[in-house]
């Protein structure tokens, strides 16, 4: 045979050993990976890099799962880099009866206290030892990422959370016959966060909203339950200023499933008003979750509802709370060059705004009225206000009689304070002496949750300044109300001020009559004339 071609013939057989070595990566088949966030969590922020820890040889399947596998590290590199990683933590193999460390590493039972820390050894070793990564900077910006890897046994780095020791799928197979899965995993992520959100007065959820103070406003909270190989129970506090928490209105639902009895008893959270502020303290509640909550949950979504009472909030201090949830870590999860993460955050102001009323004489603009008489009805609550000068606080009834009755000072001033948003309507209910009391102006507030107030005239809206959309934020809006002393001083704005022109000249007619009629019979009375019949 040609010398050329028993060369090649050689160089194909070795080719074709190459390719059927057990565990050898250049026979592998290609698997998937899946990184999952969990319901109603993204990945974005997050950032990966994959790295290959073992080959799979001798795969047993046990019909559609595997039953078991065989395996050996991809290079000698790595197979020194697992070795150091399982020595440091105490763990020994046998070189002489046939073991290698990518094996040892598979034997290691998943949710176990070594594992936790040989994977934190491998990352924090990972750079020292050389080895080459897999795929480097894999980003998601929805709630799963998917790798397809050649099939093995990989760490996975999160740039932003906790390493993870996962498995592709074998040979299609996404299961263990132990029950293990293959091919996808929840990551670990290190702060696990929190949506929190308040109803606003229109019954929508808001990051923000404004409410009066006494008034009862709901809360919601949201946070995905971290991997169980990761955390053993969470905690969740709120910590309240010029709110107070509503004993027994905690709640907590998966897909509208009540769990509340997953979490413990829920205390009370007292905390101090921060530096310069003058609110009272405000009230409210921690709680730890039991450890089956995240055993029988993770990656599921957990809503949380409960309700706090404004108690002392006021447009210099607004009412805060922020909710926290703390991932209490199984032990050895957060690497050794980890610093522990804190607990993720979120909270929803609730501010509170102030308008004024302003009452002046129609006949002189600059002459202000003291004594004028309001009340304050809620429209959006259909409730009447009553403030309590005590507490700060308003309180609120269906029975206008018990409403506050506000009176005009020198300056001719009212000030409704601690208003939340809604719909509100101003109602005269006395005018001063010298002014027609027949003619009671009222008006309309709108405030917004960030504060826009707009003012309209509503019973005689022409004796009403229009307010347009005055940021309360900034300054106070006030409504400019008139009385009138005289009938021509009515605005000419329809057929109501029509209405009370001739109810007002109909009452002038009857007071002259009557004051006629009264002189005629003093008159005859005097005359002699006798009585003169009713």
């Amino acid at each position: 045979m040609d010398k050329k071609k028993i060369t090649a013939a050689c160089a194909t057989m070795a080719a074709l050993a190459a390719l059927c070595v057990p565990g050898s990566a250049a026979f592998a088949a290609d698997g998937t990976l899946t990184l999952n966030a969990g319901d109603g969590s993204t990945l974005a922020g997050h950032s990966f890099t994959v790295y290959k820890l073992a080959n799979y040889t001798d795969v047993v399947k046990d019909g559609a799962n595997v039953k078991s596998v065989s395996a050996k590290h991809p290079d000698q590199t790595t197979g020194d880099w697992i070795a150091a990683a399982l020595k440091a933590n105490g763990v020994n193999y046998s070189v002489d009866a046939g073991q290698n460390a990518a094996e040892q590493l598979l034997r290691l039972k998943t949710d176990t206290d070594t594992l936790r820390k040989v994977a934190g050894t491998l990352q924090a070793t990972a750079a020292a030892s050389k080895v080459t990564a897999v795929k480097t900077n894999q980003t998601s910006t929805t709630g799963s990422l998917n790798l397809t890897l050649p099939e093995g046994y990989y760490l996975v780095v999160d740039a932003q959370g906790i390493p993870i020791l996962v498995s592709t799928t074998i040979g299609g197979a996404t299961r263990m016959s132990n029950g293990q899965t293959l091919g996808s995993t929840q990551i670990k992520a290190n702060v696990t966060k929190i949506d929190k959100k308040i109803k606003s007065v229109d019954g929508t959820w808001k990051d923000s909203a404004a409410a009066t103070n006494g008034e009862t406003r709901d809360f919601k909270a949201t946070f995905t339950v971290p991997n169980k190989l990761a955390v053993d129970t969470i905690t969740l506090e709120d910590h309240m200023t010029g709110i107070t928490y509503i004993d027994g209105s905690f709640h907590a639902t998966v897909g509208g499933t009540d769990i509340t009895n997953q979490f413990g008893a829920i205390g009370k959270d007292k905390i101090t008003a921060a530096d310069g502020k003058t609110q009272t303290d405000g009230t409210g509640f921690k709680t730890t979750s039991l450890q089956s909550l995240v055993d029988t949950y993770q990656g599921k979504q957990v809503t949380v509802t409960y309700q706090g009472k404004v108690v002392n909030a006021s447009k210099a201090n607004q009412g805060l709370n922020q909710i926290l949830v703390t991932s209490n870590w199984l032990p050895n999860v957060i690497p050794p060059d980890v610093p522990t993460p804190g607990p993720g955050t979120d909270e929803t102001p609730v501010p509170t705004y102030d308008v004024n009323l302003k009452k002046i004489s129609a006949a002189d603009g600059s002459r202000t009225i003291q004594g004028a008489k309001f009340k304050i009805h809620n429209d959006s609550l259909n409730q009447w206000y009553t403030w309590d000068s005590a507490s700060n606080q308003w309180t609120f009834g269906t029975d206008e009689s018990k409403a506050t009755e506000f009176s005009t000072n020198a300056q001719g001033v009212i000030n409704f304070t601690r208003l939340g948003a809604g719909t509100y309507t101003v109602k005269e209910t006395q005018v001063p002496a010298g002014y027609f009391s027949f003619v009671k102006p009222s008006f309309t507030i709108k405030v917004t949750d960030d504060g826009r107030v707009t003012i309209t005239g509503k019973d005689q809206p022409g004796l009403t300044g229009t307010v347009t959309n005055a940021d309360a934020n900034a300054s106070t809006p006030t409504a400019v109300v008139k009385n009138i002393d005289n009938i021509t001083q009515l605005p000419q704005t329809g057929a109501e001020t029509m209405g009370i022109m001739i109810v007002g000249a109909f009452a002038i007619i009857l007071v002259a009559t009557a004051t006629g009629w009264g002189a005629y019979r003093i008159r005859h009375e005097n005359m002699g004339d006798g009585s003169i019949a009713a």
